[in-house]
């Protein structure tokens, strides 16, 4: 197949995925130049923590404060928060609980402008499950979730954009969610002591999964892809063995990446940690792309095998090169990316780290991946030789070593 010289977004991105010879690396970012129009969903309109006595004193986590100072979440207040020092949102000033729609709990420092970390279990005994499933599950077909991102995306339409449009699932995935209520340590320890109890929790997380990609589809989303988010590994390896993973999680993504196959759209998961050992399985399921914002976290010559058998989506690893290296480095490694997650036939995506001001990333740095992404992302412009070039493989096992690129001839 003849590489092509000119694509529109949504065919960069399907080309890429199927390693169909896109023209360019495609992009996902959150601005104007980016190949994917991603798809939030909202808060329900319905939804007000805080009003009865178990959520006293607990704020609504709206995913982002964005959500709230630009008005597309409205809380209505509580008695408790009716003080002077909580008017308007000034209640995002204060270190604080902030409650999800799970019901899971989540830490705020105040002040920040990061969605914060995951705080005490929401359920510690698993004798409560129905009565929490009750209280504090979400309901999918809320069509509130989901009409900002329809006028968004009918506009992006109108305007002639043909992007890829992708909707996310939800605010993190099944295993987050899971870990969220029961608290992580004992999240691991209810694989082994409590696996029917954890198994009915992930089938009724599962279930609401599924449905939001119904209610997508059925309120005219019109989307390519569906986006789910769950970090599934730390700095050394996967929470689970391959085998405990494939026990517990095969009847959780299996039948949400069919139903997205069903309406004729990719999968693409989010996931953070090193979590090669997993992808196996994730192939097996029919998982389309991964996305990385640590890719020397899992390693290139340890995700060399899965090359060519799912894309990758993947920024310059934010715990070293982003944030430490300097812009030369950057832009060196967008190739040595593209070179070892990709094929010449594609398989890779550039996906710069969405909230750079979490990680301190400096402005030259992100200004230097994009510049990266100029000068090697066009398929056609890459000499054929640096698709063969001998890999510096001790180097690119190194979190911060990044080698120099092939020679021109």
């Amino acid at each position: 197949m003849e590489q092509h010289d000119h694509m529109n977004s949504y065919e960069r991105v399907k080309a890429a995925l199927h390693f169909s010879k896109p023209d360019k690396v495609p992009l996902f970012a959150q601005n104007l130049k980016t190949d994917v129009l991603p798809m939030a969903m909202m808060p329900s309109r319905q939804w007000h923590p805080g009003h009865i006595p178990e959520e006293e004193g607990l704020f609504p986590h709206p995913m982002d404060d964005f959500v709230v100072n630009l008005g597309l979440y409205r809380w209505k207040k509580p008695d408790w928060a009716k003080i002077p020092k909580y008017k308007k949102n000034r209640w995002l000033n204060y270190p604080r609980e902030e409650i999800d729609e799970w019901g899971c709990i989540w830490n705020r420092s105040g002040g920040n402008k990061t969605m914060g970390h995951p705080g005490r279990a929401s359920m510690p005994d698993w004798r409560d499950l129905d009565r929490y499933l009750e209280m504090h599950t979400p309901d999918p077909t809320d069509r509130t979730r989901y009409s900002l991102f329809l006028k968004l995306a009918k506009l992006v339409r109108l305007l002639g954009f043909k992007k890829y449009r992708i909707c996310v699932l939800g605010h993190v995935g099944p295993s987050q969610t899971a870990s969220m209520i029961r608290g992580f340590s004992p999240y691991l320890v209810d694989h082994a002591k409590h696996p029917n109890e954890l198994k009915r929790l992930l089938k009724h997380l599962t279930d609401f999964y599924i449905q939001s990609i119904k209610m997508w589809i059925k309120y005219g989303a019109k989307p390519h892809g569906f986006l789910l988010v769950d970090d599934l590994g730390e700095q050394t390896g996967p929470f689970f063995s391959p085998r405990t993973f494939k026990k517990f999680y095969e009847p959780v993504y299996r039948p949400i990446i069919e139903t997205a196959h069903d309406y004729g759209c990719e999968m693409h998961l989010h996931c953070c940690g090193k979590v090669d050992k997993l992808l196996p399985s994730f192939i097996e399921w029919g998982l389309d792309a991964i996305e990385f914002d640590s890719p020397r976290m899992s390693g290139y010559a340890d995700l060399k095998p899965y090359v060519g058998k799912i894309m990758f989506w993947a920024s310059a690893n934010i715990q070293s090169i982003y944030v430490n290296g300097t812009p030369d480095e950057v832009r060196r490694e967008f190739w040595h990316m593209m070179r070892n997650l990709g094929t010449k036939n594609g398989g890779f995506g550039l996906y710069p780290y969405p909230q750079p001001y979490h990680i301190n990333a400096p402005a030259e740095n992100i200004k230097a991946l994009y510049e990266g992404l100029k000068e090697f992302g066009k398929y056609s412009s890459i000499p054929e030789h640096w698709w063969d070039y001998p890999l510096d493989v001790e180097s690119l096992s190194d979190m911060d070593t990044i080698p120099p690129l092939p020679p021109l001839k």
